[in-house]
């Protein structure tokens, strides 16, 4: 294998800290992986890698090296995205993290239409609510919401998440609905567990506040799985609007206390700052927010 090659495995196992899911990412056996890393460490007279059964971690001299790799590799794919954007033909993958729900709901529908735009480009999407470190991780991009502590990443707002509180018919004929936030404290609800507080609803109507003690019968951490069980008639919801906009439609659910909303929440498109002069990287940046700006108005 060329130099290129080996410094491309051994960048992206680190990131992915396992040799076999840098194998799968870049169609590689396990072993030639393994070797391409070993001939590399041969070849340079120094460990670059610990590995024990669990895990692996970088020496002390495998971390510059890392650093020193990755600052070129980076300079080499910008250069070749430049050409690539003279040329317009964007290409490569990009790997992008969303939450669960989220990306169900939302961006599993919309990266189709992004892949068949542009045919040479790969998506490898993964979807999980747990923090994801993109630069350790290998993500180009992550949709994640609250505000940017990292100075190294840069960000787009996509939308802002309304939340509402809603139910089925069914519960509501056994019920009388609330009047006002206040009657929640009554009712049996269904608590998405991923909340900063979960237990205590925070809603708005205007300059109106209010924090109101739920009684939960159901949690989840996804608010999917919230939304089915209020469409069943188990209970009060509160969950984005972009969730159940079809079963309000179809009457499923029907939104009740309509002059408030749950307290807002911003949703950014987040990358490294390197990656800013990628084509390949504006064009899906772009496009989300076109999507996600379709997604707002359509609501309005």
């Amino acid at each position: 294998m060329d130099r290129f090659s080996s410094l491309t495995v051994f960048r992206r196992v680190v990131e992915r800290g396992s040799f076999s899911a840098a194998a799968r990412d870049l169609n590689y056996s396990n072993a030639a992986v393994s070797k391409m890393v070993k001939d590399l460490e041969a070849e340079l007279g120094a460990q670059l890698i610990v590995r024990t059964t669990r895990s692996l971690h970088l020496t002390e001299i495998g971390q510059t090296y890392f650093d020193q790799v990755s600052d070129l590799l980076d300079g080499l794919a910008a250069a070749d995205e430049q050409v690539r954007a003279d040329t317009g033909t964007p290409r490569g993958r990009l790997r992008i993290a969303a939450p669960m729900s989220f990306g169900l709901a939302t961006v599993a529908h919309m990266l189709p239409r992004f892949a068949a735009r542009y045919p040479d480009i790969r998506i490898d999407l993964v979807m999980n609510d747990q923090f994801v470190d993109l630069v350790d991780g290998g993500f180009d991009l992550a949709i994640r919401g609250g505000a940017l502590a990292d100075s190294s990443l840069r960000a787009r707002k996509l939308l802002d998440i309304r939340r509402i509180v809603c139910a089925a018919p069914d519960y509501l004929s056994r019920h009388t609905p609330p009047a006002t936030p206040k009657d929640l404290v009554h009712h049996a609800c269904l608590v998405y567990s991923g909340a900063q507080s979960p237990d205590i609803w925070h809603v708005h109507n205007g300059a109106d506040q209010a924090a109101i003690p739920v009684r939960s019968v159901f949690r989840a951490n996804s608010s999917l799985a919230v939304r089915e069980a209020a469409r069943s008639g188990l209970g009060i919801a509160l969950v984005p609007d972009l969730y159940v906009r079809d079963a309000l439609s179809s009457g499923d659910l029907v939104r009740i206390l309509p002059d408030w909303d749950g307290a807002p929440h911003a949703l950014f498109a987040l990358y490294p700052a390197h990656r800013e002069q990628s084509l390949k990287h504006r064009l899906l940046i772009d496009f989300l927010v076109e999507e996600f700006a379709g997604l707002t108005s359509a609501r309005a």
